[in-house]
Order: structure tokens, then C-alpha cells, then sequence
């Protein structure tokens, strides 16, 4: 009895290594070479926008490649389909974002002091400028914050601590 309660044991703890191994943060430049790999990894995934099941699986197919076990499925029938799997999600997240995006336009369109341009473009002046117009052929410094539908700025010379400079005739029409 005592035998099969120590196997049992230790077949719980070998079983719980891994869960615990994935848990922990890397805590040597060895650990942290490996995570890297592991992140380099999920950027050709990201387009997938796999669920946590569906990343399990392919978890499971990347330790059964790297490990050299038999595959669970023929790469020659399935490696097609991912393919398709990717343009099927990125179709999917397109249309997610596309609705989002007119959402976003219309809200901001309906604001108190904005304009819609002809091309759809809504344009809310913040605060007016004092000094001359500047024509098309002008180069002007600007501060600005470039941000997604969500409100993320993913560019802003204000964050930069420098204005940036752009010739108005290499720019979106509404900045002319």
C-alpha cells in the first residue's frame, strides 16, 4: 500500500513539473533566451486570435514536432488548412474592426464641433492655431497623437518630447 501511494505521488509531481515550469517567470539570461524564442514563436500566431483551447493544441503540436514523436495528423493533408485557418480569422478581425471603425466615425462625427470631409474623415479642432495658414507646398512642426479606434496611441511626437516635421503635400488631405 505504502509502494502505490509513493507511486501515485510521484506520478502527481512529474505530472505537475511542466504546469509548474510554465508558470514561472524566466530567472536566468538561459530562461530568458528561451522565452524570447517562445515570443518570437507567437508573432507569426498572432493573426490566428487562437482561444486558449486552440493554443493548447498547438502547444501540443509543437512539443510533439521538437520532441520528434509521431504527428497526430498528416502535415501534407492539414498544412493547407492552415492557410485557410489564417485568412479566416484575419477575414473575421477585419470585419470586427471595420464595424468598429464606422461605429467610431459616426460617434466622433456627431461630436460638438466636428466636421466629416467628403472622404469620410472626421476632423475636431481642438484647439485653433493664431499664426498663418500654411498652404500645400509648406512644411509645418506639429505636436500629435496618433491613436487606434480603442483610444491606444501607437505614435505621438508629444510622448517623443519633439514635434514632428512633415511636408503638407506628403500628408492626409485634411491636414492641408
Amino acid at each position: 500500500m505504502r509502494i502505490r501511494t509513493l507511486c501515485f505521488a510521484i506520478g502527481l509531481l512529474t505530472l505537475s513539473t511542466p504546469l509548474l515550469a510554465a508558470s514561472q517567470d524566466p530567472a536566468n539570461d538561459d530562461q530568458k533566451t528561451l522565452y524570447a524564442l517562445g515570443l518570437a514563436i507567437s508573432q507569426s500566431l498572432g493573426t490566428f486570435s487562437l482561444s486558449d483551447a486552440e493554443l493548447d493544441m498547438v502547444k501540443n503540436g509543437l512539443t510533439d514536432g521538437v520532441l520528434k514523436r509521431p504527428p497526430k495528423a498528416d502535415l501534407q493533408t492539414f498544412g493547407p488548412k492552415i492557410q485557410q485557418l489564417q485568412q479566416s480569422r484575419v477575414a473575421l478581425l477585419a470585419e470586427g474592426e471595420k464595424k468598429a471603425g464606422a461605429a467610431f466615425l459616426t460617434k466622433a462625427a456627431s461630436e460638438k464641433g466636428a466636421t466629416k470631409t467628403e472622404s469620410g474623415i472626421v476632423i475636431t479642432t481642438i484647439k485653433p492655431g493664431t499664426g498663418a495658414t500654411p498652404k500645400a507646398a509648406d512644411t509645418v512642426k506639429v505636436h500629435y497623437h496618433g491613436t487606434l479606434t480603442d483610444g491606444t496611441v501607437f505614435d505621438s511626437s508629444v510622448k517623443r518630447g519633439e514635434p514632428a516635421t512633415f511636408p503638407l503635400d506628403k500628408v492626409i488631405k485634411c491636414w492641408t
